[in-house]
């Protein structure tokens, strides 16, 4: 099997001792990793498809990396840095034969993950039984082994490389709340509220009446319980959305008609899904007095591949979920409502630090992983 690629110091190991090496044209990549195959099934998967069949194999152990850390760190970047190939390469996405080039790590839109992509339509049904499936009982002690004590599930923001995830999840809280001018006796509402961090924050720093809204039963019993530690029950509300109908924005703006000062999206937009966007700002327009909405993105040029075919966060973490990039939301907010971008920020270059920070204590908490019944496939994923 031949990869073409631009930047690449990259070995397969076979298990009978034999080596393929495949070293790319440009020699500025100090990168490498090599892959021990243990099943012969992994060219198939990768070769029929692509980057999902990758992730499969790794995930069913049918390769290793020799280096066990670092290889899958130091793929990611090669990878990355070979999609921009010269397109005349393309020619070869279509060939049954041997040859390959990176296309082999671009999804391909099989039959297979067509059915399931449509079958995976992000109802009002469907919401409440991804949200359940993620984040309720049987995951509960997974995510108190890897997040921070705030229990913040997005983004952070660092001023060092060494600082605190508990810290920087504070300041990202922190940054937030500044950026939407909040006053004292204010209505805030969080759509989507988690574990509570923002909330407290909220009330402790401003002053401002709080309401969050959850699919999560686990979620919302955790955030009652921090709020009341913190002395906040009076000046917070959570709202459990038992019945999927409540989710429906006419039932919604029935309830908060024009009643916040703000509304927040904080880590949870993806969730919404490509076909919900506009119902989702049409909503926060009737909700909102004023002010604004805060959300996440992804490069537009990744987003309508991403968003009509398969991919490794479809498949393995939010079923019905779609990573907006700006130009979606901009686009759902302009045809849906009234609102528009008054402040934008990008902290992508905060996300890998928090994302190494979360596998440092992942790896360290191995073990008490795999004791609460959770098995290596379910690591390796």
């Amino acid at each position: 099997m031949f990869i073409e690629s631009a930047f690449w110091i990259h070995s397969f190991l076979e298990e009978s001792g034999i080596i393929y090496t495949f070293e790319g044209a440009r020699k500025n990549c100090t990168l490498k990793t090599i892959l021990r195959i243990h099943n012969p099934h992994f060219y198939w998967n990768v070769m029929i498809e692509a980057d999902l069949g990758l992730a499969d194999s790794y995930i069913n152990g049918d390769f290793s990396f020799v280096h066990k850390y670092e290889g899958l760190l130091n793929l990611f970047p090669i990878v990355i840095a070979n999609q921009d190939l010269d397109s005349s390469t393309s020619k070869l996405k279509k060939s049954w034969g041997p040859s390959q080039n990176t296309s082999w790590l671009k999804p391909k839109k099989t039959k297979k993950y067509f059915f399931r992509h449509i079958s995976r339509k992000n109802t009002l049904t469907q919401a409440r039984r991804h949200v359940s499936r993620l984040y309720d009982p049987s995951n509960e002690l997974f995510f108190f082994l890897f997040l921070d004590k705030s229990m913040t599930y997005s983004c952070a923001i660092f001023k060092s490389k060494h600082e605190d995830l508990e810290v920087g999840q504070i300041r990202k809280v922190s940054v937030l709340i500044e950026k939407v001018k909040l006053v004292k006796g204010q209505e805030v509402l969080e759509i989507g509220c988690g574990w509570g961090t923002l909330a407290i924050e909220i009330v402790r720093q401003t002053g401002c009446k709080y309401t969050g809204i959850t699919l999560s039963e686990l979620q919302l019993k955790y955030a009652e319980i921090k709020v009341k530690e913190a002395g906040l029950q009076d000046t917070s509300d959570y709202i459990f959305v038992i019945t999927v109908n409540c989710l429906k924005p006419t039932n919604m703006t029935e309830l908060f008609l024009g009643n916040f000062s703000t509304v927040f999206i904080c880590g949870m937009i993806e969730a919404v899904g490509h076909d919900y966007m506009e119902e989702l700002f049409s909503c926060c327009e009737s909700l909102l007095a004023e002010n604004g909405l805060s959300c996440s993105t992804v490069p537009d040029q990744c987003y309508d591949e991403h968003s009509l075919g398969p991919g490794f966060i479809k498949e393995y973490i939010f079923p019905s979920g779609c990573l907006p990039s700006l130009r979606r939301v901009t686009s759902a907010m302009t045809s849906s409502s009234r609102l528009c971008v008054e402040h934008l920020e990008n902290i992508e270059t905060h996300y890998y630090q928090k994302l190494r920070r979360w596998r440092q204590k992942f790896r360290e908490k191995h073990s008490e992983i795999l004791a609460l019944g959770f098995n290596e496939k379910f690591v390796r994923t």
